[in-house]
């Protein structure tokens, strides 16, 4: 298999990161990690190698199945995606982020909003950006997909972009780089303090003009056109409470900023981020109950399915397994099972 990044070498490297482990840090401990990922297609358990099965047990009250073992992987971590020459070209980018940018902005307390302003280093924000987004894209562990046309031309960008050597990336960002083609803003809003985070990963599939990403500390917004920004107007779960979002997007080689979000703001969003993806789920629960009911002609109501979805919401059991299919599905029949069939 080619790498996707060149398209010319062999994809030789393993253990590649989709999102970059220092973003992913206040997170969860690298290789201790538990994540539980809710997509629009599955819900699952990723365990880190390095867990304990007394940490395993306390997390979701209980042990991990065969199954779950034989399939368990971290999401953000793939083999053979790129080759080892790529990889070292979006290693130094990574490098440099990390320095200059994110060390930064770790440090702030985020008790008001601020901008952040790293004046000719908004090349080098864009491009780990796009990489990451990108890396993100192409991930076959993640619901979130870039239209073909869009990864494509991320994918040129950065191939055209990326250095052999940090010293050739620095030589690079501190010349006259490529413009930064495709409109971005970036917010943050540091955990550093804490040091542990209920904060998501993930991206809107159901939208793209422009794309919305959640990546632990950062929103990312991205644009593919500058006509998209005046266009249709965005909320993003309040992010508009602390910055008017189309004023931080750079558009026509403006200088990059990222947003810093005060404390209040980031909760709120944070809690219109989980009711959305919690109402996602529940939709698509409605819909699986309504489509067997009626496929078995049963005489059922909307306070049949309310004890459904009490059921799975309210049962004795851990986050872990909440959503699990396996669990969904029995506690479907045992809710079927006690409906009439229709007469006449």
């Amino acid at each position: 298999m080619k790498c996707k990044l060149c398209l010319a070498r062999e994809a030789d490297k393993t253990g590649s990161h989709i999102v970059p482990a220092f973003i992913l840090k206040t997170l969860f401990e690298r290789n201790k990690e538990f994540v539980v990922s809710i997509s629009d297609k599955d819900v699952a358990n990723h365990v880190g190698r390095e867990l304990t099965p007394e940490k395993i047990k306390e997390y979701m009250g209980r042990d991990l199945s065969d199954k779950e073992i034989e399939k368990n992987h971290i999401p953000f971590i793939e083999d053979y995606i790129l080759c080892s020459i790529c990889e070292n070209r979006i290693g130094h980018l990574e490098s440099l982020y990390a320095s200059r940018i994110h060390a930064v902005i770790s440090k702030k307390e985020c008790e008001i909003d601020e901008i952040a302003d790293f004046g000719k280093d908004g090349f080098l924000v864009s491009l780990f950006w796009y990489s990451v987004i990108w890396r993100y894209s192409i991930s076959t562990k993640n619901p979130f997909s870039l239209k073909i046309k869009n990864q494509k031309s991320l994918r040129n960008y950065l191939d055209r972009n990326l250095q052999s050597t940090i010293q050739g990336l620095e030589e690079h960002i501190s010349g006259e780089p490529e413009c930064i083609n495709y409109p971005i803003g970036v917010f943050f809003n540091s955990n550093a303090v804490i040091k542990s985070s209920s904060n998501p990963v993930f991206g809107l599939t159901q939208q793209a003009n422009p794309y919305f990403l959640f990546f632990n500390e950062y929103v990312v917004i991205l644009f593919f056109k500058d006509s998209q920004i005046k266009g249709i107007k965005h909320t993003f779960f309040g992010l508009e409470k602390s910055f008017e979002y189309t004023e931080h997007i750079n558009t026509n080689g403006k200088a990059l900023n990222i947003g810093v979000i005060k404390n209040s703001v980031w909760e709120d969003i944070k809690a219109k981020v989980f009711q959305s993806l919690a109402k996602m789920k529940h939709q698509e629960f409605v819909q699986m109950f309504s489509f067997i009911a009626n496929h078995y002609n049963l005489d059922f109501n909307k306070k049949h399915i309310k004890i459904f979805i009490d059921r799975i919401l309210n049962d004795d059991t851990t986050f872990a397994d909440r959503y699990d299919k396996g669990r969904v599905l029995e506690i479907l029949k045992e809710e079927l099972i006690k409906i009439p069939i229709k007469v006449g």
